[in-house]
């Protein structure tokens, strides 16, 4: 019996992934110190070790990595000399390092699988779903029904909801070219989580990342699917069952029509109300100093900025001095510490395989999956800042993006192909005989 060792390759990636605070709850639950304590250490373990493997295998890199990843080297080292010119320490101010020490995360992954590329898509789909699963039955039970729902307790954070969205993408892709309903079971499962845990951002990251999805299944493809033949016979027997199924839980839960009714109206006013208002607010706040700083950020001088967000019915800040700025959005966080230059060592990067993507003619379906979701950064991290597990896959990503290809058989394949099926199947008969 032979054994498949290949899903051992998702353990550099993994050792990413599981900084989420999906993990960390499963390591330490119900204990917040010892999750906060051990997330601390694993970021910065895991940031020297990045920036370490990066420079040690820097030769795997392409020559477009090679120069994104030594700005980004040069960079941190002019942070650690102002550190130590103006306030005599290599590293005062850890908080402010991590906002670029956390792009290292990327270019680990990337350079690890760029010289042992045998990770697959199946496993890590499995990895996060199984781990979400888990999440939710052992720490967030609480989080299980119709009253949670209908009273906001998520449990689950956003960004553990956004994570679902790569095993959404591949069960879904699994069923357009193999056509197994398992698998688009698996598919509508996964994205009634998404809906459930009612994170509203990841909502309408999920819709984003859906639209990039389908352009390119539809222009970067040489397996064109028909969505309307793959999807309208299963689609409306769903449909139908779920209106059945809706219209009976609405008339014993009518509180859930109202809660859902209530989340949308967030979305179309998310500058007056709910969680998009209480952002928006923070935003304004910080505009001011973005734009005095736009090129090089506040960085040092920005963490020991007192907290400029107030409550309105206290008065007072939302955060404490002394323990820098929890944005919620990417851009203002990147843009406050690092300024525009801190933006262009991200987008050397993160625009890396996207633009390969657009510019190649045939895509392989991990690709697409991949460059889709990733694709969706621009739209979360408006919400939120993107979370660390991002990092790891846009890694993987331009991985991808510079390993694999789409290969045409050539004639003489096909013909040997043919010969040698052939040939099997005379030596069957034989045996049979």
């Amino acid at each position: 019996m032979k054994i498949n060792y290949t899903f051992l390759f998702i353990i550099p990636l993994a050792l990413v992934l599981v900084m989420d605070q999906l993990f960390i709850e499963l390591m330490s639950p119900n204990n917040e110190d010892r999750q906060g304590m051990i997330l601390n250490m694993m970021i910065k373990g895991m940031a020297a070790l990045s920036l370490g493997y990066g420079i040690l295998f820097y030769r795997r890199m392409s020559k477009h990595m090679k120069l994104a990843f030594g700005l980004l080297v040069v960079y941190i080292a002019a942070l650690v000399f102002e550190s130590k010119y103006v306030y005599g320490s290599f590293m005062v101010y850890p908080h402010v390092f991590m906002k670029v020490f956390i792009f290292t995360y990327a270019y680990f992954v990337y350079t690890y699988y760029k010289g042992n590329y045998h990770i697959q898509m199946k496993h890590v789909a499995w990895f996060i779903l199984g781990s979400f699963l888990l999440n939710v039955l052992l720490v967030n039970s609480h989080t299980l029904s119709v009253s949670a729902f209908t009273n906001h307790e998520r449990g689950v954070y956003s960004n553990s909801v956004y994570m679902l969205t790569v095993p959404f993408l591949y069960f879904l892709s699994n069923y357009f070219y193999h056509s197994k309903f398992k698998d688009l079971f698996m598919a509508f499962f996964v994205l009634f989580l998404i809906f459930f845990f009612q994170h509203r951002t990841v909502w309408i990251t999920t819709a984003f990342v859906l639209a990039v999805y389908y352009l390119l299944i539809r222009f970067k493809t040489d397996k064109p699917i028909n969505f309307v033949a793959k999807l309208l016979p299963i689609g409306t027997v769903v449909g139908v069952l779920a209106l059945f199924a809706s219209g009976f839980i609405l008339s014993i839960h009518p509180e859930i029509v109202d809660k859902i009714q209530e989340s949308f109206s967030d979305i179309e006013n998310y500058d007056k109300q709910g969680t998009g208002g209480w952002r928006y607010q923070q935003i304004l706040s910080y505009v001011p100093f973005i734009q005095e700083n736009f090129m090089l950020g506040m960085r040092f001088e920005g963490f020991e900025l007192p907290i400029q967000f107030y409550r309105d019915d206290l008065n007072a800040p939302v955060f404490e001095d002394g323990n820098g700025h929890h944005f919620h959005s990417f851009y203002v966080e990147v843009l406050f510490y690092t300024g525009l230059v801190g933006f262009i060592l991200f987008l050397l990067f993160y625009l890396h395989p996207i633009v390969m993507a657009f510019r190649r003619r045939v895509l392989t379906i991990n690709q697409i999956i991949l460059v889709a979701f990733i694709s969706s950064g621009f739209v979360f991290g408006i919400s939120y800042v993107l979370p660390v597990f991002f990092y790891g896959v846009v890694g993987w990503a331009i991985a991808a993006m510079e390993e694999e290809r789409v290969t045409y058989k050539t004639r003489i394949q096909e013909s040997g192909m043919r010969m040698r099926a052939r040939r099997e199947s005379l030596q069957k008969t034989l045996h049979s005989v």
